[in-house]
């Protein structure tokens, strides 16, 4: 066979495994859709408009991060944390009124979290979890930052995520170090660039949409076609191969566009992972600004509100649409991000782009309390990526449904020694979602793939 390992999907997991592959001398191809790497890390440059990166997917460095933070040394990738202060509207309209949450954030999300049961049985949802909880009258306002924080952080519905789960997920209230967030300078695709920067010629095929995985032990055969309409159908062989699809992927039907058929279908262990688990949803806005506008006193109309928000690294607000916000700091620019998670933003990816810019600096306006028609002069840019609808990702990242908090350990079992799964729904150590999962997960796929090769 030409290929000992295809590895479908150039995100960092598929990367991730390749670059091991291919350091212990396999011969690896790597099949992926789109035009570029990078997968669900999507950075967009605009020096003429803003002087740092956009990131239209991920962009946070979640605590440690060894595997990340490793690959940053290795590359020479500058990245720091985010310090600043965290704040939190309260009330409407000339009620309105800031609270400064800093260390409190945690302690009072950690109060909620804190309270998750990892061997609750039967599983339940997080939202009946809440409702269990209700009695605590004193610590309504923590259970609804707790919300918020479940359906913005994981991405999650929270009828439907699993209790189970986000208990073993940790409480980043009593690990500091859970609490760290940290973003690269130069912009996160820094990272899969890095990781492809060595795969040699012809390793990589961009532009090549995977449609069918024909597989029985020891012996893949990958059908795939160009993202030019009329392509040809192409035919790749090797001994086995490493899936890196996102969930969405995964969870797709053909003929939909980017699904993929396994013939002979997938075990029904391997099935019913991935029904255990579900795509969350997300809505992020960046609008880059012609100044830092937040921190001027005369636009705000508060005195002392401006100076107050000169080192805002969040904005947590309850919006209805988009409740979280957070800017550049500690770079002083003149950028904000709105973000959504979970089911408000199923509701507001089904608008336009127009009606969506419009919603987003909507709700700046109402959080901060000034009129919306004094911010739209002052916007110079806005970009969005709908996730959602892309059919290479159909979705943000992955979360556990209730009875689903072993899935993603039983998706990443090997599938008869020639089909590995990997990226982040594949990671049984907690880490959904993040870049840091999928990194480890393309390392422990490209491992057991070499063990089964070794052994013939």
């Amino acid at each position: 066979m030409p290929h000992d390992v295809i590895v479908i999907g150039a995100g960092v997991a598929g990367l991730s495994a390749a670059r091991e592959l291919r350091r212990a001398g396999a011969r690896v191809l790597v099949l992926e859709a789109r035009d570029r790497v990078g997968g669900r890390i999507h950075t967009h440059r605009d020096p003429d408009r803003l002087a740092v990166p956009v990131e239209l997917g991920a962009e946070f460095i979640h605590g440690g991060a060894p595997e990340t933070m490793a690959l940053a040394d290795e590359a020479g990738l500058v990245a720091c944390d985010i310090a600043g202060e965290r704040f939190l509207v309260q009330g409407r309209g000339s009620a309105r009124r800031l609270e400064q949450l800093d260390d409190a954030f945690w302690q009072r999300i950690g109060r909620i979290l804190g309270r998750l049961d990892p061997e609750r049985e039967p599983d339940r949802s997080f939202a009946a979890f809440l409702r269990a909880e209700a009695g605590a009258e004193r610590l309504a306002k923590d259970r609804r930052l707790a919300r918020d924080f479940v359906q913005g952080f994981h991405a999650a519905d929270a009828r439907r995520v699993s209790e189970r789960a986000l208990a073993d997920g940790g409480n980043p209230a009593e690990d500091e170090e859970e609490q760290r967030i940290g973003r690269f300078l130069d912009g996160y695709d820094r990272v899969p660039a890095w990781l492809a920067r060595d795969l040699g010629r012809g390793a990589l095929r961009l532009g090549t949409v995977v449609r069918r995985v024909v597989w029985r032990r020891g012996e893949v055969m990958v059908e795939a076609r160009g993202l030019a309409a009329g392509s040809r159908t192409q035919r790749f062989r090797a001994r086995a191969a490493v899936v890196t699809l996102p969930l969405g992927v995964l969870q797709a039907r053909p003929p939909a566009a980017g699904a993929v058929a396994f013939d002979p279908p997938l075990p029904a262990a391997t099935r019913q992972a991935i029904a255990g688990l579900a795509m969350g949803p997300v809505v992020r806005v960046t609008f880059a600004f012609r100044e830092r506008f937040w921190e001027d006193d005369s636009l705000l109309g508060r005195r002392g509100e401006g100076g107050r928000l000169a080192r805002m690294s969040f904005l947590h607000t309850h919006d209805r649409d988009l409740p979280v916000w957070w800017t550049a700091y500690p770079a002083r620019a003149p950028l904000l991000v709105g973000w959504v998670g979970g089911p408000a933003a199923a509701r507001l990816a089904r608008l336009g782009r127009r009606a969506l810019e419009a919603r987003a600096l909507g709700a700046l306006a109402r959080q901060l309390g000034v009129r919306r028609a004094r911010l739209a002069p002052l916007v110079a840019g806005c970009w969005t990526h709908d996730w959602m609808r892309d059919p290479y990702s159909r979705g943000a990242y992955s979360y556990a449904l209730v009875g689903g908090s072993d899935a993603a350990a039983e998706l990443a079992r090997p599938v008869e020694r020639t089909l590995y799964f990997a990226g982040e729904a594949a990671d049984p150590e907690g880490r959904t979602g993040t870049v840091e999962g999928a990194l480890a997960t393309g390392k422990r796929a490209a491992g057991e793939t070499l063990e089964a090769l070794n052994q013939g």
